[in-house]
């Protein structure tokens, strides 16, 4: 005769909230609406610390304010959280979209990347209760960043914590830790303030301490690549007639205005015994393919031999077939040759090629007014200028860590961004892509040059400030004496490997974070009962 008996197991302890990975639930009604308060206002703060506010002492503000929301709720809250946090966020980031394309492109941008960053917000409540949760949760911060930069549709890399640093103390993180890095310690600064208000053990004083000694140490030493002498490069920005907005509509006379600059600028260097080594004219100086329209190609010959230099021409080029172009930069010669190019990497969606065409091709009338779909370029640059290397990016290439620094890393010495931002004039789109550009500079330690067609156009010196700059919205030229530079910067040499250390963190993060649950489940299982032989 059988009998059962209770198998013997040792008496559970209450666990607390902290082993649960539960915080303490908020008081009802005003506790959950001060969360919700505070992920907003974290997504403002985050906001207003890029372009056209730039108050980069923000950022680490609103990562301890969105921390501190996501570990004072639960989990199941911190989903809305973050969706509350990311739509504030790119709301306020990107209205230039509202400004400048309409409501419709804007919302569809908001959304996607507040979809992403409520699963950030999901990464970082989940690793909040691990050992080492703000190490962690900054890994998982970044890699998110990494993935809206590529995703979807090639993602969009605005709105990434270290574009905000270029007038904050730890801009000298650039050159050590690139974009990707800086943002890390910076969010890693704000989760550990904030677990450092609630806890204050030695583990969170340590995690709160990297950050600032990172910051002190790279601007006592900050970092220097060789300067291998300089060169006179000079830009011309010749403005859109009407508001700045329609360049498509005035594009001949777009081209003109570069010209015409072109030729005075010649003119007052021979008065002055100056020349250049580099004359660049901004993407879509010509709206048609330069090659083959013969009014662009002669605008452009006369401009190359009045300057007697290289001028670094945006173009839009013929593809291979009727429905398809190029977005590129062309070095025309001044015996009206062509010696190189450089072909727009990252594309932008709906507006210089229409995904899925055959679908979508008719939902809204301004897709009538993209017929073409543009070609990106695949590992092209440093373009050769009579044996100076030259980095180039074309608008929005800039935002992406991969064009730039392939090319330092094939031996570029300076760098040049063409770009348009006509669509964007009067809004702050250019001021934020400036910024970026800044960034860029201090990560690959080399002067930028930056013409645009109606600004923002001016100087960056290789530690991200400005040198020179010109006015928007008028016709204007820059000429500087630059340096140019060889060596890699510890934030080009180490990218891939800084990259793959960040998602292996977050990955770190996240799978002691599940092995923590289970060994919870495990240890809450009631006793169970037993039948013997």
């Amino acid at each position: 005769m059988s009998t059962q008996r209770l198998a013997q197991r040792e008496p559970v302890a209450p666990m607390s909230d902290h082993e649960m990975g539960q915080a303490a639930p908020p008081a009802p009604g005003r506790g959950v609406l001060t969360l919700v308060l505070l992920s907003v206002v974290a997504g403002a703060l985050a906001a207003l610390a890029f372009e056209p506010v730039g108050i980069g002492w923000l950022a680490p503000l609103a990562m301890a304010l969105i921390w501190a929301s996501l570990q004072r709720g639960s989990h199941r809250s911190a989903s809305f959280l973050g969706l509350c946090f990311g739509a504030t966020f790119s709301a306020i980031l990107l209205w230039w979209l509202v400004e400048s394309v309409g409501w419709v492109a804007w919302i569809a941008l908001c959304a996607a990347v507040t979809a992403i960053l409520t699963a950030a917000a999901v990464g970082l409540r989940a690793v909040g209760r691990v050992p080492l949760a703000p190490l962690w949760g900054a890994a998982v911060w970044v890699s998110v960043e990494a993935l809206r930069a590529s995703w979807p549709l090639g993602g969009m890399p605005w709105g990434q914590l270290g574009f905000a640093a270029v007038d904050t103390p730890w801009k000298s993180l650039l050159p050590y830790a690139g974009v990707s890095g800086t943002g890390f310690l910076t969010a890693l600064a704000g989760f550990a303030l904030a677990e450092l208000y609630t806890r204050r053990t030695a583990i969170e004083i340590t995690l709160a301490s990297v950050p600032v000694l990172a910051v002190g140490a790279t601007a006592v030493s900050p970092y220097q690549v060789s300067i291998d002498g300089t060169t006179v490069v000079g830009a011309v920005q010749g403005g859109v007639p009407g508001d700045g907005t329609d360049l498509v509509a005035h594009h001949r006379q777009v081209t003109r205005n570069h010209l015409e600059a072109t030729v005075e600028l010649a003119a007052r260097l021979r008065a002055e015994g100056g020349e250049l080594s580099l004359l660049i004219w901004p993407e879509n100086a010509t709206a048609v393919d330069p090659i083959r329209d013969t009014t662009a190609r002669e605008s452009i010959q006369r401009a190359a031999a009045a300057i007697d230099a290289p001028v670094l021409v945006g173009g839009i080029v013929d593809g291979p077939d009727e429905l398809s172009a190029y977005n590129r930069g062309i070095l025309w010669l001044p015996d009206g040759s062509r010696a190189g190019t450089y072909t727009k990497t990252h594309l932008v969606p709906f507006g210089e090629y229409i995904p899925w065409r055959s679908v979508v091709g008719t939902w809204f009338a301004r897709f009538e007014q993209i017929p073409r779909d543009m070609l990106p370029g695949r590992g092209e640059g440093p373009i050769d200028v009579d044996g100076i290397l030259v980095a180039d990016a074309i608008c929005f290439d800039v935002a992406y860590e991969d064009v730039l620094a392939d090319q330092v890393r094939r031996g570029a010495s300076l760098a040049v961004v063409q770009t348009s931002n006509a669509t964007f004039f009067g809004t702050s789109q250019p001021e934020q892509q400036f910024e970026i550009t800044r960034a860029r500079a201090a990560e690959l330690a080399r002067t930028i040059v930056v013409a645009s067609t109606n600004g923002v156009s001016g100087v960056v010196d290789a530690d991200g400030s400005v040198r020179e700059r010109a006015p928007t919205g008028i016709t204007a030229t820059l000429v500087a004496e630059v340096e140019l530079r060889s060596g890699l910067t510890p934030a080009v040499r180490f990218q891939a490997a800084r990259s793959a250390a960040t998602f292996g963190a977050a990955s770190l993060g996240l799978l002691a974070t599940g092995l923590r649950w289970m060994r919870q489940r495990r240890r809450m299982r009631p006793a169970t009962l037993s039948n013997p032989a």
